[in-house]
Parts: C-alpha cells; sequence; structure tokens
C-alpha cells in the first residue's frame, strides 16, 4: 500500500512517524515547507513529493492533513488525478463528508478521521467514519490499522463527530487547563514551580492509570480518597456549591455548539 499525506505538521507528522515500522507501506508527503519536509523524509523514511498531483498519482490513501481553510485550492489539483480505486482521508476538522464528496466529484471513497493531540506520542484517541458506502472492506481495515498504531481508535457515525470533537478533540487542552491551575495553586501555598509541576503532573498520569485500569467504576475511586470532615470532602462541596460540575459540562457544551456551527 502506498499512503500520501498533504500536510506533514504536527498532526500529519505525528501519524507519518507512528508509521515508520509498518512492513510493505511506502509513505509519501507534501508540505508547503520543503526544508520540514525533507527533515521529516530523513528521520522517517518518507518520500517527499513535489505536487498534489503527483503525491495523488502515487497514492492509495490520500491524507488530508491540514486546516480547513486551506483546502479550498487543493481540489483543482487532486481531482484530475483520482480514481475509483483510492480512497481520500481527511483529518481537516469541520469538513463533512457530504462536502468532502462534492469536492472531489463523487470519484473515490472518503473517510472522516478525526485524531486529537496525544497521537503527538502515541496515546491519542481517534474517532473514524466510515459511512460512506463505497468505502471497500480492505481500506476499512487498512485506515483503522494505520491509526491503530497512534492510539484508540473508535468507530463513530458522522453525526456523533461533533460530541467527540468537544469532548476528546478539545479535551486535551481542558486537561491541561486544569494540570496547570492545579500547578499555580501549590506555588500560591508555597511549593516551588518545577516541585509543584513535578508532582502535579504525575497526579494527572497516576489517576488516570488508575482509572483505566481499576474495575471499579469513578465514583468509587473518588469515593477511596474521601474521609469524613476530612480535606478532601471540604474541597468537593464547594466544588458542588460553586456548581463546577454543572460548568464544565456547560463547557463542553459550547464547544459542541461550536463545533456544529463550524461544520
Amino acid at each position: 500500500m502506498n499512503i500520501g499525506f498533504i500536510g506533514t505538521g504536527n498532526m500529519g507528522g505525528a501519524i507519518i512517524r507512528t508509521l515508520s515500522e509498518v512492513e510493505n507501506l511506502t509513505v509519501y508527503g507534501l508540505n508547503q515547507t520543503r526544508k520540514k519536509l525533507e527533515e521529516l523524509a530523513k528521520e522517517t523514511g518518507l518520500v517527499p513529493c513535489d505536487s498534489i498531483e503527483e503525491l495523488t498519482t502515487k497514492s492509495d490513501f490520500i491524507v488530508l492533513a491540514v486546516k480547513p481553510q486551506q483546502v479550498k485550492g487543493i481540489w483543482s489539483k487532486m481531482v484530475p488525478a483520482l480514481t475509483k480505486d483510492k480512497c481520500l482521508v481527511s483529518i481537516a476538522a469541520g469538513l463533512t463528508l457530504n462536502s468532502l464528496k462534492t469536492s472531489v466529484h463523487n470519484i473515490c471513497p472518503v473517510i472522516r478521521v478525526m485524531p486529537n493531540t496525544p497521537v503527538l506520542i502515541k496515546e491519542g484517541v481517534t474517532a473514524i467514519c466510515l459511512d460512506d458506502e463505497t468505502i471497500s472492506e480492505p481500506q476499512k481495515a487498512f485506515i483503522q490499522t494505520i491509526f491503530q498504531n497512534s492510539g484508540d481508535v473508535h468507530i463513530l457515525a458522522e453525526d456523533q463527530f461533533d460530541v467527540f470533537t468537544a469532548l476528546i478533540g478539545s479535551g486535551p487542552a481542558f486537561i491541561f487547563y486544569l494540570i496547570e491551575t492545579m500547578i499555580e495553586s501549590g506555588v500560591e501555598l508555597g511549593l516551588h514551580r518545577d516541585i509543584s509541576s513535578s508532582m502535579v503532573k504525575k497526579l494527572f498520569s497516576g489517576s488516570s492509570l488508575m482509572a483505566e485500569h481499576s474495575k471499579e467504576h469513578v465514583s468509587m475511586l473518588k469515593e477511596m480518597s474521601i474521609a469524613p470532615a476530612g480535606t478532601t470532602i471540604a474541597a468537593l462541596t464547594h466544588f458542588e456549591r460553586t456548581a463546577l460540575r454543572g460548568n464544565i459540562m456547560d463547557a463542553i457544551r459550547m464547544a459542541y455548539n461550536r463545533s456544529v456551527e463550524l461544520g
């Protein structure tokens, strides 16, 4: 199989790095910054291309890994090189299956994919939409295998992509915000910043692993840290009084509504 990436920036480059050990796979790439493309080629064995037409012609799967506002000039160069045996894979947020199918004149199957940023360390969560009825079974299997190299993969209907975007796509920023806030709290209360940072990061990673591997519901794991009239219940009671849970849920709904608007 041959797979080509139009865009080899943070997300595209991260996915390409996970493919370096896949056998019988040739990876092509195209990027606006030629120097970065050549550096990635040295690192991963990627084959640089000089044009969209060249990359499309050589690739069985064409991965659209650019920002949505950058795609307008791509179609006129891609479409003449497309055939029904190829497959377009889009990780460009907000571009619907219908708009993608229309843009490629329904020549080939289209798969929507949405990874979140932890794919950069092979710990991502990726949603794959296989709603296009023209996708073959080998194409479905191949694309799932490709993204399993960078973390967990979930097959979702397209009408669930806005939920995924709000909860999982935006989620890392929410987690980093909480990490940052707790680090600052430690500093305010007297810890040196590097010590507070180290401890809080381990707190989040350890708690996440505990939630992932435990058979107990997360509510029960929370209860394990609560003692009557103790420090933990004092803080949790404050959270409830100030409707922190509701605020978080409202924020995620706002992200969801924005994703719907952008789509």
